[in-house]
């Protein structure tokens, strides 16, 4: 592996912890809250690559990424699809 993608990968599991770690402080009501904006973030990922507007890999580990970050999120999932 490059020295890039070491760190890339070491950022990406710092960053599962953490949400990790976020989520199951929550109480119901903010998991609730963080469920639904993991689903809209899936919603769109798949609403952007079937209008082929931006071809992004759909799984779960990006639906949370941009439910938890919102916008920014959109970001990171597509950097990192275009550096990997």
């Amino acid at each position: 592996m490059k020295s890039w993608e070491t760190i890339l990968c070491f950022v990406a599991a710092v960053a599962l912890v953490c949400v990790v770690a976020w989520t199951t402080r929550l109480k119901m009501r903010g998991f609730t809250k963080f469920f639904i904006n993991t689903l809209a973030g899936g919603a769109l990922i798949a609403g952007l690559s079937a209008f082929n507007v931006i071809v992004l890999p759909f799984n779960l580990l990006n639906a949370l990424v941009v439910g938890a970050l919102g916008l920014p999120g959109v970001g990171v999932v597509l950097a990192a699809a275009l550096l990997l």
